[in-house]
């Protein structure tokens, strides 16, 4: 299992960030990237041209780019729609597509999937019938690497990357390759980074005095009273139970899973619902974006805070469902790259970071919410990239087997 050592940097939130990269996904050292000198024969060969020269070759190269930039958005234009699908709540993101639209020119069609189970018998049921309907994927790296791409759907994602801004590393965490969640490098790029913690308590029905630790949710007290997004698929719930299973062990999960009457759904809306309302105080897996949405709907929300236990279990570092990847045979593949390199601007991030509550991996992007801001002394679980998958797929395959 990687691990994630995560050290003071300017990034505020990440002063050290996979979600899901226990799903959910994970990084390095710290947020400031050194200034790397060049070696003494470049540094030679560059002071041996002329000054004129060098500029002349920089403003050729700049034009060249901005050119390519150019036709491709007019073909983009043209083809006048990109097709995404994306995480749900769609009615959360719908403002990012929106300003896309108005910024372009180019229409957006939307499709709001769960996760791998939704997604790998529609693709597969389109692309049997020939039929080949999608430009692009935003959604979490696992949906990527482990659904898509067994299917051969995604195609490399840096060809289509060009705008200078998007590839420039002093502007990522870690620098702009950090992103890559799926084995190749290629694929699945995450661009949201931060602390997932697994477990939220209503602190108006439990102050900290009665639940202040990770290990106390095996207590018997509890049993009835935590509610799970469903761990026997791909989703935040069964991030947090991955996150158990590294940390406290499989007997561990599976007395979770055996004793506690787990209360599962799959619906992130009715989850935030019940801690939210105090059906039940105890929601594991609960989704930010959703949060995020009864937040701006002026609905009560302070009262649901995280369980900010420092021992291991109590969070992962994740991407969430920022992630995005390029479908092969795009329909309109000009369009699909100006979305992308656009997704992946300042301007596009601070978007997706503002509407998600999730905190980008630009770090030009303001800090969005500051409870996912990593400890810079202590290091985090990664369990979404597809190296560390194996660990997420055995805790779902464990709820599966238990949580008949």
């Amino acid at each position: 299992m990687r691990r994630v050592g995560l050290r003071a940097g300017r990034y505020a939130f990440l002063t050290g960030a996979w979600l899901l990269a226990a799903i959910l996904a994970g990084c390095g050292a710290g947020s400031a990237q050194p200034s790397v000198p060049p070696p003494a024969s470049g540094a030679a060969i560059s002071a041996a041209k002329p000054a004129s020269s060098a500029a002349g070759s920089s403003q050729a190269a700049a034009a060249l780019g901005q050119a390519d930039w150019d036709s491709v958005l007019v073909k983009a234009k043209q083809e006048g729609k990109v097709s995404v699908l994306i995480n749900p709540p769609a009615g959360v993101y719908q403002p990012l597509y929106d300003a896309f639209q108005k910024k372009y020119g180019i229409a957006t069609e939307l499709v709001a999937f769960g996760g791998s189970a939704d997604l790998v018998p529609r693709l597969k049921a389109e692309r049997d019938a020939g039929q080949y309907s999608w430009d692009a994927a935003v959604h979490a790296p696992s949906t990527l690497f482990a659904g898509a791409k067994p299917l051969k759907a995604l195609d490399p994602l840096k060809p289509a990357l060009m705008l200078p801004e998007v590839l420039d590393d002093s502007k990522w965490f870690h620098g702009f390759d950090a992103g890559w969640y799926d084995s190749d490098k290629s694929l699945a790029y995450s661009f949201v980074g931060y602390v997932f913690w697994g477990t939220y308590i209503n602190r108006q029905l439990l102050p900290e005095s009665q639940l202040s630790r990770v290990d106390q949710l095996w207590d018997p007290q509890w049993k009835g009273k935590i509610a799970i997004q469903d761990p026997r698929v791909a989703s935040a719930g069964s991030a947090a139970t991955a996150d158990w299973l590294v940390a406290k062990g499989e007997d561990k999960l599976r007395a979770m899973f055996q004793n506690q009457q787990l209360v599962i759904t799959q619906d992130k809306r009715q989850l935030a619902q019940w801690v939210v309302q105090g059906q039940y105080p105890i929601a594991v897996g609960l989704s930010e974006s959703q949060m995020s949405e009864f937040k701006a709907n002026g609905l009560p929300i302070d009262q649901v805070q995280p369980l900010t236990d420092s021992d291991r279990g109590a969070a992962v570092f994740s991407s969430a469902s920022g992630s995005v990847g390029l479908i092969n045979r795009a329909p309109h593949p000009n369009a699909a790259r100006v979305f992308i390199n656009w997704l992946l601007t300042p301007e596009g991030q601070q978007l997706y970071s503002q509407l998600s509550g999730f905190n980008s991996r630009r770090l030009d992007v303001p800090v969005v919410s500051p409870q996912q801001t990593p400890d810079p002394a202590r290091d985090y679980v990664n369990v979404e990239t597809e190296q560390a998958f194996p660990n997420y797929a055995k805790a779902i395959n464990i709820a599966k087997e238990v949580l008949k």
